[in-house]
């Protein structure tokens, strides 16, 4: 097996996996609403006035929009450019069921509609060229230019093959060793040109992960809709990008259906070109998108479908501004001022996702916001490990920046240091703290966690998230279900190098001594079948001021599936005028 040069040391993100794990200077995160709940995008806005229309980009699937952040970068100098995550995919709300084009391309339009924009070029990668073609036919006055990167037009037998492959995308059981996920590595790093740096191929290759068992959504899309019945009907001039990515000969028949159009032949780019060439891809869109206006007269508007009654969700997604970062959160916002901000800080190495049911039930009488850990869920990816000193301190920014002077905290493994720390340092800002486990750990303890939290170096083959997923099923298997462990599985690929960083965090941070020198009322909370729940114990009889509930038949998943009777007592405790004496 051969070991690629690590990425990543454990302590400072090397600069290669940094180019592709962190976002270029400039690009921003945002949600905007659409039909579906909210979507997320990037971003980059010209710092000066802009010279050309706006651009917005559509990610092929299944992906998202994180691949064109090099490409927002170089393009946002002269232009306002965006790139939103298909419905279900990156960070965009899931449709109720499977989609059409029809229907990802009206998504879209809704997208230009909540992002005010008039007229646009468009971008559209594999799948995403697709949504272009359609949005180009359902608004062709607001469509400008389209450039498609791939545009196969498929005969009737390599039609039979592309939908037989679906079967293989849907939800299905999944062997407990990976071994699937080294075949679909092998398959997609088949596609990429050879010197493609490993970092950016283990990052695409995440974020295909990241639909989950939503990801054939995508594909079932594009399967159905034909570029040989819809390229005619556009107007709008059109480039596409014939490159080496496994699918030159069918893009090639795109020619003969184009009214307005041309085919750029670029057999030295292959699949990531997007990410990689990011200077000869930026040329490439400025010599077809910045030449004099040769649009043609506007078609009528094909209708598009209508847009679907979604009832907006409770929690409600957005980015925070930091000095450290753009940090991510999720808000159930339904209190009053008579309660103090609840702040959630969730386990690693995992995000604010799982946290959803006892968010949204706490949320109805009060506000609560859930904060992503620097280097987990969408929130920043630091350049060097964090302690959890430097948790804190992130959390303290998104209080400052939201204007919360005291509340409340909920922490979660991890989450408990980072809730024992910020109090120590800030008490005045701290009314109350509930926990769920607080490891006090041998030696013995101690060291074995240590050793389980060892750097992963990126493998050539994929082995290193087969290793994860196995890991994972192996500890859990028969006493979480197989949608647990693949959420659990998946939230930590998103971390990507940032697995361990926060666990090891925790695992040097010792509040054993802490819990006797505060004076904020603490509710411990734990599970009899938490793998804590010795340590938990230990640490119960070391709260000054604090509350021990120990419940039992509750199993390891407390706050992520028994909501429903942790919620009551959080409430309880939150509320009480008493708090040590009249939680229940």
């Amino acid at each position: 097996m051969i070991v690629a040069k690590p990425p990543y040391t454990g302590e400072r993100l090397a600069p290669e996996t940094a180019l592709y794990w962190r976002p270029p200077a400039g690009v921003r995160r945002a949600f905007a609403d659409g039909r579906y709940g909210q979507m997320h995008y990037r971003l980059v806005k010209p710092e000066g006035v802009a010279k050309h229309v706006p651009l917005v980009f559509f990610h092929q699937s299944p992906s998202s929009g994180r691949a064109f952040e090099g490409l927002l970068a170089q393009l946002g100098k002269d232009r306002l450019v965006l790139a939103p995550d298909t419905p279900g995919f990156g960070d965009s709300d899931p449709p109720p069921g499977p989609p059409s084009i029809a229907d990802y391309a009206a998504a879209m339009g809704d997208f230009l509609d909540a992002m005010q924009l008039g007229e646009v070029d468009l971008f559209g990668d594999h799948t995403g060229a697709k949504i272009a073609v359609e949005l180009a036919q359902q608004r062709p006055s607001q469509i400008r230019r389209l450039i498609l990167n791939a545009c196969p037009v498929y005969s009737d037998e390599e039609m039979r093959a592309m939908q037989a492959t679906l079967a293989d995308e849907k939800p299905q059981d999944r062997p407990d060793d990976g071994s699937h996920l080294l075949h679909q590595w092998s398959s997609m790093r088949s596609t990429y040109a050879p010197d493609t740096p490993l970092a950016q191929f283990d990052r695409d290759f995440t974020e295909t992960l990241r639909a989950g068992e939503r990801g054939w959504y995508g594909y079932n899309a594009a399967f159905a809709y034909s570029h040989a019945e819809n390229l005619p009907n556009v107007r709008q001039p059109i480039m596409v990008l014939c490159t080496d990515d496994g699918l030159w000969p069918a893009t090639q028949r795109a020619r003969s259906y184009l009214r307005n159009g041309h085919i750029l032949e670029r057999p030295d780019l292959k699949t990531g070109a997007v990410s990689f060439h990011t200077e000869a891809m930026a040329d490439l869109l400025r010599n077809f998108l910045d030449t004099a206006d040769k649009t043609a007269n506007p078609a009528v508007p094909k209708a598009a479908p209508a847009r679907p009654t979604v009832p907006m969700r409770a929690i409600r997604r957005r980015f925070v501004d930091t000095p450290q970062g753009q940090m991510h959160v999720r808000v159930a916002d339904g209190g009053t001022v008579a309660q103090l901000p609840l702040y959630c800080f969730h386990m690693s190495p995992r995000s604010t996702l799982y946290l959803e049911p006892l968010i949204a039930a706490l949320g109805v009488t009060r506000t609560v916001i859930a904060v992503d850990a620097p280097g987990y869920g969408e929130s920043y990816k630091p350049a060097t490990r964090p302690e959890i000193a430097d948790h804190v301190a992130a959390m303290t920014a998104v209080m400052d920046a939201l204007g919360h002077r005291q509340v409340d905290i909920l922490g979660d493994h991890t989450g408990t240091k980072t809730a024992i720390e910020l109090t120590r340092l800030n008490p005045q800002r701290v009314r109350r703290i509930v926990m769920n486990t607080a490891g006090v750990y041998s030696p013995a303890e101690q060291e074995a966690f240590r050793t389980r939290m060892d750097d992963i170096p990126v493998r050539e083959d994929g082995s290193h998230l087969a290793g994860i997923w196995q890991r994972f099923h192996q500890q859990n298997r028969g006493s979480l279900t197989e949608a647990q462990i693949r959420l659990r599985t998946y939230e930590s690929f998103r971390a990507g190098p940032c697995i361990w960083w926060g666990p090891r965090a925790a695992n040097v941070y010792s509040y054993a001594d802490v819990f006797p020198t505060l004076e904020q009322p603490i509710l411990l909370l734990c599970s009899a079948q938490a793998n804590l729940i010795e340590p938990t114990r230990r640490a119960a009889k070391r709260l000054r001021h604090g509350r021990y509930v120990e419940l039992p038949d509750m199993g390891k998943t407390l706050f992520e599936e028994r909501a429903d009777v942790v919620a009551p007592l959080i409430d309880a405790f939150l509320t009480a005028e008493n708090p040590l004496s009249d939680a229940r």
